[in-house]
């Protein structure tokens, strides 16, 4: 039997290597993950470029306002907020490849951190997404629902117009590395609005509000604004006209006989004691602040009349008894007229003006 060659393996081990070292210079396909993969320098700084802030464009999409509650100042909204600003370092040109099919997250990119001044509770997230075009802009677009706190103007009330804020600012950068430009977004939402007694009358950005000072620095804030108004028919009909039939039932005391005090006694304290009763229930509906509003102020006044007409009983009661008979009857026909006259000055001025 023929021995083998004792070459042949070495040939063997030689064309071996040289294989292997030609697959290792044959260009490599990269890898998706790593396509996707931003440095973590990008995470950290922003993109100032010519010592110019980084312009964020700011825009929230209202999807429903679904509680207004004035006595604690706050009401409750559904929005969309999208944030979107520019990165070269993210570009296609730079990178040499486009982020368009990659699925990225707000931790994955350097982002402005903006985040809302009077979030009254923890807002809920119901949806968020982002996406970097061929050009290095970046658009992160977040669904949320949340607790706002607002001030609240009840002078007026129940005629009253409210401004609710939803503030915004970014803590983590300051005005040289941050601009906030307000931006509309190109969907409209319809004005309809689901909290019952209140109608949408418009909603704007609001980019004259002033910076926000912590300490030496000094933050970009940018304020969206809804306003909204009241719709007075549940205290025009619940309220104020019950008050009115209890002023008017006083006012009747006015065209009975002196001689028949007894009535006019019980009628004048009859009234009293339901307006007492009845501003008892009143009371849990009413804003508490410590001035007084449009609602307040015919209350009060509704009172006073229907304790001057008890008082004006108890004065011609007192002259039918002392035989001065002619001078109540002259005191109540000049008291209804003055009554009624005050009564309707006073829903002048609290109700018509």
């Amino acid at each position: 039997m023929a021995s083998s060659h004792p070459a042949k393996p070495l040939i063997a081990l030689v064309l071996c290597l040289l294989l292997n070292s030609v697959a290792l210079a044959a260009p490599q396909k990269p890898d998706a993950a790593d396509a996707c993969t931003i440095p973590a320098e990008i995470h950290r700084d922003p993109p100032i470029q010519g010592g110019a802030p980084v312009n964020v464009e700011l825009g929230i999409l209202l999807i429903d306002l679904s509680e207004i509650d004035d006595g604690d100042q706050t009401f409750r909204v559904d929005v969309v907020v999208r944030l979107r600003w520019r990165d070269p370092r993210l570009g296609a040109k730079v990178r040499g490849g486009s982020f368009a099919d990659c699925r990225l997250e707000l931790k994955d990119v350097w982002n402005p951190d903006i985040r809302p001044l009077n979030v009254r509770t923890q807002h809920r997230v119901l949806g968020e997404a982002l996406r970097v075009d061929a050009s290095g802009t970046v658009v992160y677009e977040r669904h949320v629902q949340a607790t706002f706190a607002s001030r609240f103007h009840l002078r007026e009330f129940p005629f009253d117009v409210q401004s609710l804020r939803i503030q915004l600012a970014s803590f983590s950068y300051g005005r040289g590395q941050v601009r906030i430009v307000p931006h509309a977004f190109d969907e409209v939402a319809g004005r309809e609005i689901s909290v019952a007694g209140w109608r949408m009358l418009d909603e704007h950005p609001d980019a004259g509000v002033g910076p926000i000072k912590v300490g030496p620095k000094q933050f970009t804030r940018v304020d969206h604004v809804l306003l909204v108004a009241r719709e007075p028919g549940y205290f025009l009909w619940n309220f104020v006209l019950p008050l009115g039939f209890i002023v008017l039932m006083a006012w009747s005391v006015f065209w009975l006989d002196p001689k028949a005090w007894g009535p006019q006694i019980g009628i004048a304290t009859a009234s009293a004691f339901t307006l007492v009763a009845f501003l008892i229930a009143l009371r849990s509906r009413l804003p508490p602040v410590p001035y007084l509003t449009r609602l307040d102020e015919l209350i009060l006044f509704s009172t006073i009349l229907v304790f001057v007409a008890l008082a004006q009983v108890v004065v011609t009661s007192r002259f039918a008894e002392t035989d001065r008979l002619e001078l109540a009857r002259r005191l109540d026909a000049y008291g209804r007229w003055i009554y009624i006259g005050a009564l309707g000055m006073v829903v002048y001025m609290t109700l018509v003006r």
